[in-house]
């Protein structure tokens, strides 16, 4: 580049431009300046890219750092994510098998409890049926004794009997005046005979014969203390023929002429039943309250609060 601008010196050269003429010198010194201009500027754009390329290094470097930091960052928050997972997992672990002893101790209370509840049902069952088996007990030793009643009521008028008999034989005997009319109403069997007499015939199912019995027996022998037994047992054998209507009246009649009869329960049973079959169903339920109020442990009681109307009445 010197030589060139030596070369140019030493032949001046004159050139037209648009009209103008220019010395060469001109463009030489003008180039000087440039050149010097370079000359100086070129120094500090070497240093410029000598500072470029060890900025450039340096970058390199710290993205090689940043690299390694990543890198780094990386590994741990991996090493870190599995042993979170692992943790998680065995917290996983644990609530499952202390779920599963839970749910194993509330199964084994609940089989318990059910156990439980099953003996003590069975234990009520077993109670309930010696509880009935009790009640048909009382009930039967109820029907001994009064069939006992009825036994020492005949033997009460057999002796009855037999204590009239000797109070006539021991009666003078009065010379008749004349020959005694007999009354056709005395009775003609005594009052032992004739209940023996019915009994045999109801239990032989000669119910209407039986009925009569009783009835001649209560016109003859009205104050006999087998009276309430015969008279119970005519309602029975109405109640059996189910003459309905006549059964409830002699019902009735035990409970209102014989208030201290072992047969007021049975009567009171017997005539709500009636009255149910004739429809009659207030009056029905008033014998029944009145049987569970005076014979609250009667078993006839407990039967009577399941008897329903009947059908079509």
């Amino acid at each position: 580049m010197l030589h060139f601008i030596l070369h140019y010196r030493a032949f001046p050269v004159q050139e037209l431009a648009r009209g103008c003429t220019m010395n060469i010198w001109g463009w030489i010194g003008m180039f000087r300046r440039f050149l010097a201009v370079a000359l100086c500027v070129a120094p500090a754009a070497f240093c410029a890219d000598k500072s470029i390329l060890e900025l450039q290094r340096d970058v390199a470097a710290l993205q090689e750092q940043v690299r390694g930091l990543q890198k780094s960052l990386d590994d741990k928050l991996a090493d870190l994510a599995q042993k979170q997972a692992e943790q998680t997992r065995a917290a996983a672990d644990q609530a499952v098998r202390s779920l599963a002893s839970i749910g194993d101790r509330m199964q084994k209370s609940l089989q318990d409890r059910q156990d439980q509840e099953s003996k003590n049902a069975s234990a009520m069952a077993g109670m309930g049926a010696r509880l009935q088996g009790l009640a048909g007990d009382v009930g039967t030793i109820k029907d001994s004794l009064a069939d006992l009643n009825t036994a020492l009521a005949k033997l009460a008028t057999q002796l009855s009997d037999l204590g009239n008999a000797v109070k006539t034989m021991q009666t003078p005997v009065t010379p008749p005046s004349g020959q005694a009319t007999p009354d056709p109403n005395a009775p003609q069997i005594s009052a032992s005979d004739l209940t023996s007499s019915a009994e045999r015939d109801r239990s032989g199912g000669s119910l209407d014969l039986a009925l009569q019995e009783y009835r001649d027996f209560l016109k003859w022998y009205p104050n006999d203390a087998q009276a309430s037994e015969a008279q119970y047992r005519i309602g029975w054998i109405q109640y059996s023929l189910k003459h309905w209507d006549e059964a409830a009246a002699s019902f009735d009649q035990v409970v209102e002429h014989y208030p201290e009869s072992n047969r007021i329960a049975e009567s009171l049973f017997y005539k709500g039943k009636s009255l149910v079959e004739l429809g009659r169903r207030p009056e029905a339920n008033e014998a029944f309250k009145l049987l569970r109020q005076r014979f609250p442990g009667s078993p006839l009681a407990k039967e009577s609060t399941a008897i329903k109307p009947t059908t079509g009445k």
